[in-house]
């Protein structure tokens, strides 16, 4: 009587493995085209007293997103940033958090799109001149370094997204549950090296 006998493959193991990483990292990148909101980089630069930041983000905006903004809806992003020292035992000590706003809208007599930053306006020919602006974040004094302790250990968050209470109220209702509207990036973490 012949006996069978379950014969391993390890080649058939790993086309699995890579198989399910594949599917998760085309998953996961269908997720975050479709989210419209990603923080790519960032930094805190020290300058003088200050640690500033520098960031770029990726924005898609939907069809539904660019036809509002041209027909002279603004969209007003908040760019959220915070710096926590965690704790084990307890929650984290909040050092600081701060926010920074951005209005993107279009001018319809000049033809032009207008970006507001820190009380700062610029003009551009087009959308993707003034998104190419809006993706780029530099020198935004966020940190004071009497702030920090020696030694201590510090963690920083960084988000943005699109302030949808500035929309008009028929808009808000529309963009609630609507993907086409949902401009928010998930937290960017990291451990920047800081001193006092």
């Amino acid at each position: 009587m012949h006996c069978c006998k379950k014969i391993n493959y390890p080649i058939l193991s790993i086309f699995k493995l890579y198989l399910s990483i594949l599917t998760f990292c085309v998953a996961t990148a269908a997720w975050a085209a479709s989210n419209g909101a990603y923080v790519k980089s960032a930094e805190l630069v020290s300058r003088d007293e200050n640690y500033l930041l520098n960031a770029d983000f990726d924005l898609a905006f939907s069809s539904e997103v660019e036809e509002a903004l041209n027909k002279g809806v603004s969209l007003t992003f908040l760019v959220e940033f915070q710096l926590v020292s965690p704790r084990r035992y307890w929650f984290d000590d909040e050092i600081i958090t701060t926010t920074n706003r951005i209005t993107l809208s279009y001018h319809a007599l000049s033809r032009q799109y207008l970006l507001n930053r820190n009380n700062h306006q610029q003009s551009f020919a087009s959308l993707h001149e003034a998104k190419e602006e809006l993706i780029h974040l530099h020198g935004w004094p966020v940190l004071d370094k009497s702030l920090l302790k020696k030694g201590e250990a510090y963690q920083a968050a960084l988000r943005i997204r699109l302030d949808q209470s500035k929309l008009p109220k028929p808009l808000q209702v529309e963009a609630l549950g609507s993907e086409d509207w949902k401009l928010v990036s998930e937290p960017f973490r990291w451990v920047p090296a800081l001193s006092p």
